[in-house]
């Protein structure tokens, strides 16, 4: 009898032992990339969790493999690629997985959801290639662009510096993806012709000291005032003041009212107020909003502080 319930106990203990959940075969040894697919484990308190980790680890394997694509590479090259190369991998596998991702396996364990997914190479490459297309086609067509309106020209230009830099680093990552060699010079093109391009500027204003800041917000933009009698672009200021005294305090209101024209006409107009307060006078005072005034300027940018919405 005895020898009967040990039997009993052994095996309810081995059926116990069998009922109890084990971790995949698939999630201790994850299945290896290949030339077509690349494979991604990840866990979470939900299926769509689980999968954005799954993608989020794909991305980090896509860094390794195009950064060791890239390896004979510059050091300098590779670190500039580097921050783009970590941002610009985790949103575009994002975007791509949406239609080009599969879920092969999904489990329970411990509470959480483990799943494998992979992405098509070929699909996350055509991606890469139509955004790359993309914004060569816009570069392409604003270098054939010949406006008449040098400065509306050279604003849609320099707005397209950054996505053309983008490009230039996304096919960077399609050659180190593919094994391919992908050339783009879309950045140095788009400023070549930028820089032979150039508005000419005019200053109308009486104050010193907001026109040299003037001076050195359009050198940062590669832009010198000119000499032309028919300029580009006219940036035009007048400045009001007043005064009043409280508390034994001369206190100074200026008033900026600018406007800024080109070719076709009038562009944008402004009208701002900076306040400052002196003990010394209204002289004083007058300085002060005159360095208050210089430092809108800097702070916001020339175009904003001429009413612009694109800075």
């Amino acid at each position: 009898m005895r020898v009967i319930a040990i039997l009993a106990l052994g095996l309810l203990l081995t059926a116990c032992q069998t009922l109890q959940p084990t971790t995949p075969d698939w999630w201790t040894s994850p299945m290896a990339d290949s030339e077509q697919w690349i494979y991604g484990a990840g866990e979470g308190y939900s299926l769509t969790q689980a999968n954005q980790q799954a993608l989020a680890n794909i991305a980090g394997k896509l860094k390794t493999e195009i950064s060791a694509s890239l390896s004979h590479r510059t050091q300098e090259t590779t670190m500039a690629l580097d921050e783009y190369a970590d941002r610009q991998l985790k949103s575009t596998v994002a975007t791509v997985s949406l239609s080009h991702y599969e879920t092969l396996k999904t489990a329970i364990f411990e509470g959480k959801t483990l799943t494998l997914v992979r992405v098509d190479r070929a699909a996350l490459a055509k991606e890469w290639l139509r955004q790359y297309d993309a914004t060569a086609n816009d570069v392409q067509r604003i270098i054939r662009n010949k406006s008449d309106n040098p400065f509306q020209w050279w604003l849609t230009a320099k707005a397209l510096v950054a996505d053309a830099r983008s490009a230039d680093q996304l096919a960077v990552m399609w050659s180190g993806l593919m094994s391919q060699e992908k050339t783009s010079h879309l950045e140095d093109q788009l400023n070549a012709t930028i820089d032979k391009r150039k508005p000419s500027v005019r200053l109308s204003g009486t104050q010193s000291s907001i026109n040299q800041a003037i001076r050195s917000s359009l050198l940062e933009d590669g832009l010198r005032l000119g000499q032309c009698r028919f300029c580009d672009v006219t940036l035009k200021y007048q400045t009001q003041f007043s005064s009043d005294t409280l508390f034994g305090q001369n206190v100074v209101n200026m008033t900026f009212v600018g406007t800024l024209t080109d070719r076709d006409g009038e562009v944008s107009t402004t009208r701002w107020q900076v306040r400052a307060s002196s003990a010394s006078g209204a002289s004083a005072g007058k300085k002060a909003t005159q360095i208050l005034a210089v430092q809108k300027l800097k702070r916001e940018g020339l175009w904003k502080a001429f009413g612009m919405e694109t800075n």
